[in-house]
């Protein structure tokens, strides 16, 4: 872990205006888990949910074998800790590694060129963070026909997309977005007091953890607080910061923010700061990158959802190579659990 954790589950007292925050009583630090015993909501039909124990069973590559990572972007800190731990996983086990990219989190149709590419190389398997949950599917397709394992991160392809192009994966290794949604919601809740006016920063609406994480945000709130926008900032930083002050002037009322991911955060962060509401406005994000960490120290940003990136890589690893050696079942998926990061006295860090 980057950084000593409390999750903090209690709602702060209601008390009036955009709520005042009160410090719930510390509670022992738990390390996270990361062996999901059942599938995720959002899963769709999946023939097994997989432990820690099952991928970390899987012994070294035989024969040669090339492992490709296309993530969304290296522009975003949150895929580099996948990164190295794809290529570490890949070097400990034997098989060669190449990690490709978009140069934007949009950039879909670079990971669809990316995909095209591969096809003719003598690539064993794909491991792919899908810029979009649609669009990258019948180039996908195309590459598994041609003989690649396909192994799904962090962003879930759409499963009635998958379906209607009979795209068979390999497996899914990531988190349940709308849990996390939900535990952001949570601590917006605890930072606001209870109550107020609040703003959703969206991700690229329509993508899979875009969807989720809205959805359950919305489901932990509630009545409870009042979603008076929805913004999409599409994952970057300036975007969010220019909507944020959108909001912030058709809004006057309003007490919290949640980010979907942190770089829209640092984004709502800034912009909170510039119109001098820092303190008053609270702001939640997701992904606990390594450039948010002094705004949680501070307080700045009253929490951020850590959902392990680098056990997507290592385990993604894993999976494809386990289904290769016919230890792991296709269509399995792995969850990694997901912690709330938020501002507490140092504890000793907990070893994952």
């Amino acid at each position: 872990m980057r950084r000593s954790v409390l999750c903090v589950t209690a709602l702060a007292v209601v008390l009036f205006g955009c709520g005042k925050e009160e410090t719930p009583p510390p509670v022992a630090p738990t390390a996270p888990t990361t062996n999901a015993a059942t599938p995720s909501a959002q899963s769709g039909a999946v023939a097994n949910t997989l432990t820690d124990a099952h991928l970390e069973a899987v012994q070294k590559a035989t024969k040669p074998l090339k492992f490709v990572l296309i993530v969304k972007t290296k522009n975003n800190p949150f895929f580099l800790p996948m990164i190295k731990a794809f290529e570490d996983t890949a070097r400990e086990l034997g098989v060669a590694a190449e990690v490709q990219a978009g140069a934007q989190e949009a950039s879909y149709e670079q990971q669809v060129a990316l995909v095209q590419t591969e096809v003719s190389k003598g690539t064993a398997a794909i491991l792919i963070t899908p810029a979009d949950s649609k669009a990258l599917v019948p180039a996908l397709k195309k590459a598994a026909d041609a003989g690649i394992l396909i192994i799904n991160l962090d962003n879930r392809l759409d499963p009635e997309t998958v379906k209607s192009q009979n795209l068979s994966l390999g497996g899914y290794v990531g988190v349940d977005n709308v849990q996390g949604g939900e535990k952001a919601g949570m601590a917006l809740m605890e930072a606001m007091g209870g109550h107020g006016d609040v703003a959703v920063m969206e991700g690229i609406r329509g993508v899979d953890n875009a969807e989720a994480r809205k959805k359950g945000f919305e489901l932990a709130v509630g009545h409870r607080l009042k979603i008076v926008a929805y913004e999409t900032g599409e994952w970057e930083t300036e975007k969010a910061y220019n909507k944020t002050l959108s909001l912030l002037a058709a809004h006057p009322t309003l007490c919290g923010i949640f980010c979907a991911n942190d770089n829209m955060a640092i984004g709502a962060m800034k912009a909170v700061a510039e119109k001098g509401k820092k303190g008053q406005i609270k702001v939640v994000g997701y992904d606990d990158i390594p450039t948010v960490t002094e705004a949680i120290n501070s307080g700045d940003l009253s929490a951020t959802i850590e959902q392990h990136p680098d056990y997507m890589g290592k385990y993604g690893v894993r999976m494809a190579l386990g289904i290769l050696q016919g230890t792991i079942p296709k269509g399995s998926e792995y969850l990694v659990s997901l912690e709330t990061i938020q501002r507490r006295n140092a504890v000793s860090p907990a070893t994952p």
